[in-house]
């Protein structure tokens, strides 16, 4: 008798424990906003200020999400079912906070334009090419920091929709960062952490190239590929990120 496919449970479940957590986020990145609005007048719209808080905090709920594998073993769901409903849940996750932050950052803006003369803008694509002299360590920390930027007035859908990448994919490598450490020692998971963050550089990378912004100079040599192969490339690269966490997690032993 086959076992009852139980990954659609799973998926909602997981899908409504984090999006509680992201409420609490958005909270979190809206006061900060709203302190610096307080100190200046001229700062990022909310929409543009959660791009780097939301990178940061899916990785980190990533990376957290190793432990859901424990607790839905334990209770008899298999590593399947975990590992389908929890890609399913981050994809949610990673469409419906996109949207969140654009319509508190709406709401924002109709309440400052209606009560004050505070302005508030988006970042250009052109501000952030940034060159900082071929420095390996600091671009690398511009691929988390400042992910490829579409302004949502210039084109709504699109602006949402890399929005999401960005988010699906810092789930992704927090995720299988977690698994490795799971699954494995010390220093693959380390290994692992390196892999993070080549994968993030790569998506960057293409992403760059799919909008003529102009790569990193570390990651010049990227320039070769064609602009039409980039988005199959992304694509690509996800994929195998989903199949090292499926490895990872395929038959980890559970800790108690």
């Amino acid at each position: 008798m086959n076992q009852p496919k139980l990954f659609p449970k799973v998926s909602f479940d997981l899908f409504w424990v984090q999006l509680t957590w992201t409420f609490w986020a958005l909270g979190i990145f809206l006061v900060i906003n709203l302190g610096k609005i307080i100190l200046s007048e001229h700062v990022d719209t909310f929409y543009a200020a959660s791009y780097v808080g939301a990178n940061i905090y899916m990785l980190v709920i990533g990376i957290i999400s190793i432990a859901f594998l424990t607790y839905y073993v334990e209770n008899g769901v298999t590593r399947k079912d975990y590992f389908l409903g929890n890609v399913v849940a981050s994809l949610g996750l990673s469409i419906v906070l996109p949207i969140l932050a654009y319509l508190i950052s709406l709401i924002e803006k109709l309440i400052l334009n209606f009560f004050t003369h505070i302005v508030l803008t988006d970042p250009k694509l052109d501000e952030i090419a940034i060159d900082i002299d071929g420095n390996i360590i600091g671009e690398i920390l511009l691929s988390f920091l400042l992910t490829p930027f579409i302004n949502p007035e210039s084109n709504i859908l699109l602006s949402l929709g890399l929005f999401s990448l960005h988010l699906f994919v810092f789930y992704l490598v927090g995720w299988l960062i977690g698994a490795a450490f799971y699954r494995l020692n010390v220093v693959f998971g380390i290994l692992f952490i390196a892999i993070a963050i080549g994968i993030i550089a790569f998506k960057d990378s293409m992403i760059r190239l799919m909008l003529d912004i102009p790569l990193f100079e570390s990651f010049s040599t990227l320039d070769f590929v064609p602009k039409g192969f980039a988005p199959a490339l992304v694509v690509v690269t996800i994929l195998i990120t989903i199949i090292l966490i499926r490895q990872l997690t395929k038959r980890a032993a559970i800790k108690m």
